[in-house]
């Protein structure tokens, strides 16, 4: 760009322009600046005139280049922009024309110019990946895990990890030591007692203890729930290094516990492992025996008293539908709050027709969608809630 082209702009929404990629380079070249002092910089040039390339240098160095450490860079980048030396005194001259003033122009172009720009600046601000990543994370919540492609199903892990849940809370039968309660701590008594020549002159208490309410997962891995089933392996793996109570089982052909496998801090090794130890992956359902040999076993019974259960399964089982509905209602009423997600419930068409799903959902607390991100933000918010009153369905 000339001398003359800058002195030449005469229209307030071409200097405007101007104006607003000037500083756009500036920042690329590491000025910073601001919308504010990019509006302030523009009402600069509208009171100079027509300004010279000198005195463009100069306004811009007075409201643009507050720091002494970005003079270089902003003296590099004027030069860059206007294709003239680093050295400001080469600068050329004035115009030869007279130079217009201020008041020679539209007030309202004036202003209009001024709010394009700051409207502009402010968008600026904001990167346009930052822009991109957050429309798309947006995407992503809605569309089912079996319509991802491999990209998408990584970009969605980042969502499922950054979940956080707030676990409800529950008194445990176990007693601790406290300045007040409703229990009598004889030892503590007494030996308070041996001060006082055996007189219980001050009793000690002791009172509930507190502990977060477990959760247990169990996951179908059949062939028709694989792109769910590892959605919520990975739901589970960030509920387990966020420092939760968490037990995970997976339910085909036969019963797995998968919960040491997903102790592993890389959540891709940690799914790598439980497939290598679930053998019967990707393979058929029996979720009838294997609920019934989850309910039989010591560690499984312990783990489902009291906690909230999460069943993922489309309910399409190859099992007696009476061996599923016994086993859901005694799952229920182990269990402090049962939750099952069923991935073809995220189809408006879809009823529960199967006669497995039929059978397991009059024993439900929550029926609910695991097709994507957005239900799975649902489950944890329905996880942290504290009533199990009411029945979602």
């Amino acid at each position: 760009m000339t001398e003359q082209g800058v002195a030449g702009r005469q229209d307030g929404a071409d200097l405007a322009k101007t104006c607003a990629d000037f500083t756009d380079l500036l920042r690329r070249r590491g000025v910073p600046v601001g919308p504010a002092q990019t509006v302030a910089f523009l009402q600069a040039l509208y009171l100079l005139g027509a300004p010279t390339a000198g005195e463009f240098y100069r306004a811009g160095q007075a409201v643009l280049a507050t720091d002494v450490a970005v003079l270089p860079a902003y003296a590099r980048a004027f030069a860059e922009f206007f294709a003239f030396s680093d050295d400001t005194d080469l600068l050329p001259a004035a115009p030869p024309h007279p130079p217009t003033t201020v008041l020679d122009r539209d007030s309202e172009t004036l202003a209009r110019a001024a709010m394009d720009v700051a409207v502009a600046e402010e968008l600026q601000e904001v990167p346009e990946e930052a822009r991109v990543v957050a429309s798309e994370a947006e995407r992503l919540r809605e569309k089912s895990f079996a319509r991802m492609t491999n990209e998408e199903r990584r970009s969605a892990a980042l969502l499922i990890r950054r979940l956080r849940v707030r676990l409800p809370r529950r008194l445990s039968r176990r007693r601790r030591a406290a300045s007040s309660g409703r229990y009598l701590d004889m030892r503590t008594t007494l030996r308070r007692s041996l001060a006082t020549d055996g007189e219980p002159a001050r009793l000690g208490r002791r009172r509930r203890r507190v502990r977060q309410r477990p959760v247990t997962l169990i996951v179908d891995v059949s062939g028709s729930m694989t792109p769910y089933a590892v959605a919520l392996l990975r739901f589970g793996h960030a509920l387990l290094h966020a420092g939760h109570r968490v037990e995970v089982f997976t339910v085909g052909v036969r019963l797995s516990r998968v919960t040491d496998a997903l102790r592993h801090d890389n959540a891709d090794r940690a799914l790598a492992q439980v497939g290598r130890q679930v053998a019967d992956w990707d393979g058929g359902t029996r979720l009838a025996t294997s609920l019934t040999q989850l309910l039989a076993a010591r560690r499984g019974h312990a783990a489902l008293r009291g906690a909230i259960v999460v069943v993922c399964s489309d309910g399409l089982d190859r099992d007696d539908p009476e061996l599923l509905g016994a086993a859901t209602a005694r799952l229920a009423r182990l269990a402090h709050r049962l939750v099952w997600l069923n991935p073809l419930k995220g189809d408006p068409r879809y009823q529960p027709l199967a006669r497995g799903m039929a059978a397991a959902l009059p024993h439900l607390d929550v029926f609910l969608p695991g097709h994507n991100v957005a239900s799975l933000e649902e489950l944890a918010a329905v996880v942290a809630a504290r009533s199990s009153a009411a029945r979602r369905m």
